[in-house]
């Protein structure tokens, strides 16, 4: 029986936008791409997901890996773009509510850097409808480490079997399932909200 449902955040409940940010700033085409590349398309931003090395110390090392003539630029992403960087998406709210109506607990499980979460947080309007979360900046580990979904079920003593996990990347709703967790990949809000009643209903593995 499912009594868990378990989001994550980007691109499931917000929209992570950096290009979307880049282009609102004023920097010219070839300048985004070369931004993104340097920054949330490149492996040293999952080290800043990771928290492991201090945020400053990666965006320097982030920073010392673009052209000399970028570096205004990049700093006024880092800066300037924090803040606008997600948008909630419209449903949220209601589909927690509707969640918590239905009798289910709510958690997130995010890939998420420290300050970035506190200060996106601030603005998450749905945080009143979850029982908890466990976000990758705090605990060290990053999904799809099968150690941070394990984090998630021992912190608030949860059964495998009972949680339904959403995500937007194929590869973490494998890690889910591997735990033995139910899972299902967010292409969108209504096929989501779908497949998770016929998950509830018949406890189909996804």
């Amino acid at each position: 029986m499912i009594k868990n449902m378990i989001f994550d955040v980007g691109n499931v409940l917000v929209k992570f936008r950096p290009k979307e940010v880049m282009e609102e700033l004023g920097f010219a085409p070839g300048r985004v791409q070369e931004l993104l590349k340097a920054t949330v398309q490149g492996p040293l931003w999952r080290e800043l997901d990771r928290g492991v090395i201090p945020e400053e110390e990666v965006i320097a090392q982030m920073r010392s890996r673009v052209a000399e003539d970028a570096r205004e630029d990049f700093d006024r992403f880092i800066t300037e773009g924090k803040e606008l960087l997600v948008l909630t998406y419209s449903y949220a709210v209601d589909w927690l509510r509707e969640c918590k109506e239905q009798g289910y607990h709510v958690y997130l499980l995010s890939n998420y850097p420290v300050s970035y979460f506190e200060l996106h947080s601030s603005v998450f309007s749905f945080l009143p409808y979850i029982d908890g979360k466990i976000v990758s900046g705090y605990v060290k580990m990053l999904k799809p480490d099968p150690g941070i979904y394990h984090c998630l079920l021992d912190t608030y003593h949860l059964r495998a079997e009972e949680c339904l996990f959403f995500d937007d990347l194929p590869g973490n709703v494998e890690a889910a399932k591997s735990v033995g967790m139910h899972g299902i990949c967010f292409t969108g809000y209504e096929e989501a909200r779908r497949l998770a009643a016929e998950v509830a209903e018949a406890e189909i593995p996804l």
